[in-house]
């Protein structure tokens, strides 16, 4: 073979076709059209299109025959048309038509020939269109049977004849890939090659791997958009109907009524005799039950054929291994602590996109797991969580959270500090007044949030003060009492708060001559109390003897009317508060311990017996404290407690005021403060706001003795 003719036959070297300029002669008949374009970037296009002489020679002839293919007949022409046609078209051609489909008019690509004529896809299946033999309805023919009988797409891939047995997770189901030695992969196992996606730009499972325009499965999916054929919105493609039409998610699966529930949802699975379920009870019906390749255990699996218990580890390593797939050694107490969870609430909480970054930033880093790598991260609830858990499993030692987070905040208020020497007057203060003080209360015992919240107030407030003296022209070194006056009597929050910082600066010879005189108000002036005066017993009682209460609510609600005891106060209660003896149930709540009468010392009974914590990964039965919160390890949150018990009718502040006035009008102040764990000068205070004077007579008692003895 020498050569081929225009129709693309073999000819040989004696009969080679005749040599002429078939480019130019192209280049004519598009001349004739007046297509606005040169002739050198009409030849440009002709040799682009047709490279070979054949296609040269096949092309000039077609033309030549049917002009007017180039203004609208194209369809009517060869492939080697279409391609000049949508060439010419790029460039600006005036006069050239690109061809619709003959059949649907439709402006798309004519990939397919039907009836001597270009046809798009849609066309060209509906005219192979046969009736299935399984399914009996009119579909394209994918495959046939032994004996020759149609098979629609549907229909072949439910054929157990089609299907294989995945080498992932065990199940008969048609293989969607096979691997380098032949293995079967269901749709379920095989994932597709790991590369940068084109559109988003994260390393991901990509089609198209080997591409140059690879895209991931989720960007495939948000990609795929197009209007519905049933309600017309452009949405995601979910399916497409037996005309190759597209329907979105919310016409491709209707709702019907839960056999199980029988609330109208929308349908996951389907029992054996084909009755509708949603996702809720699919998950718990024996028809989604299979048997897990690894330990045999009959449930709903998890995935690639496992169920929660073996998913859980290989998810969590997965999570915690670098691109390479390797896992550093220093993450093993991590693994450790994580894995004692609940399998099924450990792959929920690893699925939430905050945890997911959290261990994907540690995997990425480097050395151990301490305190000091955890605070260099962006501090969020994920993290605040996620040291919970290690702490509460031992991967972490136990500290302070509320100290540690205030020595956190208190560097970033005073980064915001633009004056150098009131920086350094502030850190002072923050240093030596508070910090040392709150570090020795927390080494008795661990700080609650409104004692730092009142040191914070206390930073804020003299932070204010200082910005304030620069405002009048002068600072803490400078000012006088008349500037203080002034200060007081301006609308700043918290003017009188300040008196800590003054009186520190003032002993320690960094101002001079000023002072802030201490409020004249009453410790207990503004305390909330309950408006019946029965009410405290009434509330007492229904605690007490309610039984549909839940034994947390009853017992803190009876530290908070019986015992005058703050939810502060009552989350940091621990085991070792509470004691037993012959005598009955005593509770620590002061210096000296407290009897605690029946019903209620078998309610305290019951409360440490049956006490749980709500964390749902990292739980520890080893938690030592008496209300356990959310967060493994920690006690239960004051705010939430406060909620509960402001959820049964009980409203924590006025009980407590009202209970600490009964009690201190009948206790004598020290007794009250042993008892009940208050200040002195805060049980004196009571005393004389419920107008106890046995203090005063038993002074004054002490007085007469003395003088008696002179």
């Amino acid at each position: 073979m020498a050569a081929r003719d225009n129709k693309g036959q073999p000819r040989c070297q004696r009969h080679r076709p005749q040599e002429t300029d078939n480019a130019a002669l192209i280049c004519a008949l598009l001349q004739k059209l007046d297509t606005g374009l040169n002739e050198t970037t009409l030849t440009e296009i002709v040799e682009q299109t047709a490279p070979k002489p054949f296609q040269l020679r096949a092309l000039t002839a077609e033309l030549t025959d049917r002009p007017d293919l180039l203004t609208g007949q194209g369809a009517y022409g060869s492939p080697r048309v279409l391609a000049l046609i949508d060439a010419l078209v790029a460039h600006g051609a005036r006069t050239v038509i690109a061809p619709a489909c003959p059949f649907c008019r439709r402006s798309t690509a004519l990939n397919f020939r039907r009836d001597k004529a270009r046809c798009c896809r849609r066309c060209y299946d509906g005219s192979r269109l046969q009736s299935c033999s399984a399914c009996g309805q009119e579909q394209i023919v994918a495959t046939r049977t032994p004996d020759g009988r149609p098979l629609c797409g549907s229909c072949m891939r439910g054929d157990p004849l089609n299907h294989e047995s995945c080498a992932g997770c065990g199940r008969l189901a048609l293989a969607v890939h096979h691997d380098e030695h032949g293995a079967a992969l269901c749709g379920r196992c095989w994932r597709p090659p790991i590369a940068t996606c084109s559109f988003c730009g994260k390393q991901k499972p990509c089609t198209n791997a080997g591409s140059d325009s690879p895209r991931c499965l989720t960007c495939q999916r948000t990609q795929n958009r197009a209007p519905c054929s049933h309600c017309g919105t452009v949405r995601i493609v979910w399916g497409r109907t037996s005309g190759k039409e597209p329907v979105c998610a919310p016409c491709g699966r209707p709702s019907e009524q839960c056999e199980s529930c029988g609330r109208l949802r929308r349908v996951t699975g389907r029992t054996a005799d084909g009755r509708a379920l949603c996702r809720t009870c699919y998950r718990k019906h024996p028809a989604s039950f299979r048997a897990c390749t690894e330990c045999g255990a009959i449930e709903y699996l998890h995935h690639r054929g496992l169920c929660t218990r073996c998913a859980a580890p290989g998810q969590l390593r997965a999570v915690l291994s670098g691109p390479d797939g390797s896992m550093r050694p220093e993450l093993e107490p991590v693994i450790a602590a994580l894995i004692g969870s609940d399998p099924y609430r450990l792959l929920v909480w690893i699925a939430d996109p905050a945890p997911r970054r959290l261990l994907a930033e540690l995997a990425s880093g480097a050395g151990p797991v301490t305190h000091d790598a955890l605070d260099q991260m962006t501090p969020s609830t994920a993290l605040s969580h996620f040291r919970s858990i290690l702490v509460a499993n031992n991967a972490l030692p136990e500290r302070d959270e509320h100290l540690a987070r205030f020595e956190q905040w208190l560097d970033r208020v005073l980064d915001g500090v633009d004056h150098a020497e009131n920086k350094r007057l502030l850190r002072s203060f923050a240093t030596w007044f508070h910090l040392r003080r709150l570090r020795r209360r927390s080494a008795r015992r661990p700080l609650t949030i409104n004692q730092i919240g009142g040191v914070r107030h206390e930073v804020r407030s003299s932070i204010r003060l200082l910005a304030w003296l620069c405002d009048h022209e002068t600072d803490l070194s400078r000012c006088t009492q008349d500037d203080i006056d002034a200060w007081l009597s301006s609308d700043h929050a918290g003017k009188y708060v300040v008196r800590n910082f003054v009186t520190w600066a003032v002993e320690n010879r960094h101002a001079h001559g000023i002072a802030i005189p201490t409020r004249s108000e009453s410790r207990t002036r503004g305390q909330a109390l309950l408006p019946e005066a029965d009410q405290r017993w009434t509330l007492s009682k229904r605690l007490l003897h309610d039984t549909t209460l839940d034994t947390v609510d009853r017992v803190a609600g009876c530290l908070v009317v019986l015992y005058a005891q703050p939810c502060s106060r009552i989350v940091s209660l621990t085991v070792s508060h509470v004691t037993e003896s012959d005598k009955g149930v005593h509770l620590h709540l002061g210096t000296r311990p407290l009897d605690i009468p029946e019903p209620l010392g078998d309610l305290v009974r019951e409360l440490v017996r049956t006490r749980q914590g709500h964390a749902a990964v990292g739980h520890t039965d080893a938690s030592p404290w008496l209300f356990p919160g959310g967060r493994p390890g920690r006690p239960m949150n004051p705010a939430r407690l406060m909620s509960r018990l402001n959820a049964i009718g009980l409203p924590t502040r006025a009980g407590r005021g009202t209970a600490l006035m009964d009690l201190a009008g009948q206790l004598p102040t020290t007794v009250l403060s042993r008892l009940l764990g208050i200040h002195i000068q805060t049980a004196t205070a009571w005393s004389q706001e419920a107008g106890n004077t046995r203090p005063g007579y038993a002074a004054e008692v002490a007085r007469r003795a003395h003088r008696r003895s002179e």
